[in-house]
């Protein structure tokens, strides 16, 4: 099921590339040729590393961590002058996370993310696209960030974007990280819109792409209800799950500082906002606190 949903997630990414108005056609050619290079790797690597050597004793860890560090330095050594292995995993089956590696161009999602409130292998579409979808789209985002958009199809450091659609996209950047910079997390602290702003054009992107998938969708295409909540307000509802949760106050400030990501709050509603989907699924009208006008949603991709 994880592989339908990297799949539907790519071709609805693909159409909102070629719908763009503000990028040209040969800005989009290139776009389109990365994300086709797009690799996935999905749960466990399909060739486990071999760990014979390394000593671990059931009642020493600090020296375990040693000997697990010496082991990982001198496995890199031996990879030394060798092709790019492709198909590794840098990352346990077992982490609660997904990742975009721009010099690969490909993304990993670990088994641990396959859970709840991410993905359900029973839930209807709506549940698991504005969840693991959301998060599908959003490591694919993340090759178009503005960081990850500065590597081509294979990975290398490469302008591959018109002067002018570069400087259409700097300015979207900027309107999205002044939207996240009017954000109060704390009295007069602020969210930092371009310390995250790398996370939320992936969260904007993300859910965008995987609100478009889902709408390819049976049960996106029904309008069937489903506990009192139509399709679309399950699909925001999945999304606000994965994110909504309590941060002491203390906690909140550090991560303001540090943190690449917005708080879970902010999150939230970050994306929702930019989106007309969002005030038709729950009429959201004029007015209202999270209300913005058309002319202020941001979409970039």
């Amino acid at each position: 099921r994880m592989e339908v949903l990297v799949s539907n997630l790519r071709k609805a990414f693909a159409n909102r590339i070629k719908e763009l108005d503000w990028m040209s056609a040969a800005t989009k050619e290139k776009a389109l040729a990365k994300l086709a290079a797009f690799r996935s790797k999905i749960g466990y690597p399909d060739k486990w590393r071999d760990y014979e050597g390394l000593l671990i004793k059931p009642n020493a860890y600090f020296e375990n961590t040693q000997q697990v560090g010496k082991w990982n330095y001198n496995f890199m050594v031996t990879r030394l002058g060798k092709p790019v292995d492709r198909d590794r995993m840098n990352a346990t089956a077992p982490t609660v996370n997904a990742f975009y590696n721009a010099t690969l161009n490909d993304i990993t999602f670990p088994a641990g993310i396959l859970q709840f409130p991410f993905f359900h292998p029973d839930a209807d579409d709506a549940v698991n696209y504005g969840g693991i979808g959301a998060v599908i789209g959003h490591e694919m985002s993340h090759g178009f960030d503005d960081n990850g958009s500065r590597y081509d199809a294979d990975g290398t450091l490469r302008n591959w974007w018109t002067e002018e659609d570069r400087k259409k996209f700097d300015e979207k950047a900027a309107a999205l990280a002044k939207q996240f910079d009017a954000y109060t997390v704390l009295d007069t602290i602020h969210v930092n819109g371009k310390l995250t702003l790398g996370e939320n054009i992936g969260d904007l992107g993300g859910l965008n792409v995987a609100y478009e998938a889902f709408k390819m969708t049976d049960q996106g295409k029904s309008g069937k209800n489903i506990d009192g909540f139509t399709p679309d307000q399950r699909f925001f509802l999945s999304w606000a799950q994965v994110w909504v949760g309590n941060i002491l106050p203390e906690n909140a400030a550090q991560l303001i500082i540090t943190d690449t990501h917005a708080p879970g709050p902010y999150r939230t509603i970050g994306a929702p906002v930019n989106m007309d989907a969002w005030y038709k699924a729950f009429d959201v009208k004029p007015g209202d606190k999270l209300y913005k006008s058309p002319a202020e949603r941001i979409r970039i991709w």
